[in-house]
Order: C-alpha cells, then structure tokens, then sequence
C-alpha cells in the first residue's frame, strides 16, 4: 500500500493526469494553483498515463458498465424523497461522468502499481 502522506501529490497528478485532457492539462494544473512538474518530470508523467490508460482498456467496456451502474445508484440515493422519477439529466450526466472518470483513474493506477492484475480470461 502507498504510504500516502508521502505520495499523495504524486498520485493527485497522476490521477489529474488521466482525467483531463493531455493539451489542457498545464492550463489546468494552473487554474487548481498547482506547478506543473518541471520539463523532463511532465514528459515521464505524460507517458506513464498513457501507460496506465493502455493498460486500463482490456477491462474498460465491464469497469465503465458497473461505474454506470453505481452512478445510478449514487444519483438515486440523493433524490431519495424528492418523488421526481424523471429528474435532473443534467445531474445524471455528471454523475455518469464523475463515476466514470473516478473507476477508470482508480482502476488504471492500481494496475499501475500492482496491487490489481487483470486475470487470465481462459
């Protein structure tokens, strides 16, 4: 297990690094106040992101299918008592997005790290 007091920034851009978009993500590390990582530190990121993504994608199609399902029960849980079936799609779609993007960072840096091996499918 990371010791997290001591990796956790490191993880944060990792994770921010596969959430945003490769062409926005100075812009956007600058809009959280962050410092992006020197030249040489942001080329090694950028790559281990794609890595991880890479290595995300024989599991992607069920992990994405289960973070839907779990958007949905999220999003119902918070309108429990609010007897509106239809809902806000706006909230929906963000609660789809969030839950997406959350599994597919969380899923692709424990398989990063070891700590999840995707299992022979034979």
């Amino acid at each position: 297990m990371p010791d997290i007091e001591t990796e956790a920034p490191a993880i944060f851009r990792g994770m921010l690094r596969d959430v945003v978009a490769c062409s926005d993500y100075t812009e956007v590390c600058r809009l959280l106040g962050l410092v992006p990582a020197g030249p040489d530190v942001d080329e090694i990121e950028h790559y281990q992101s794609h890595v991880r993504i890479e290595e995300f994608m024989p599991v992607a199609q069920e992990a994405l299918s289960h973070a839907d399902v779990a958007a949905n029960v999220l999003y119902r849980l918070t309108r429990l008592g609010e007897g509106d079936e239809e809902g806000d799609e706006r909230a929906r779609a963000m609660f789809l997005f969030v839950t997406r993007t959350a599994c597919s960072a969380v899923i692709a840096h424990l398989l990063q790290n070891g700590t999840l091996e995707i299992g022979d499918e034979s």
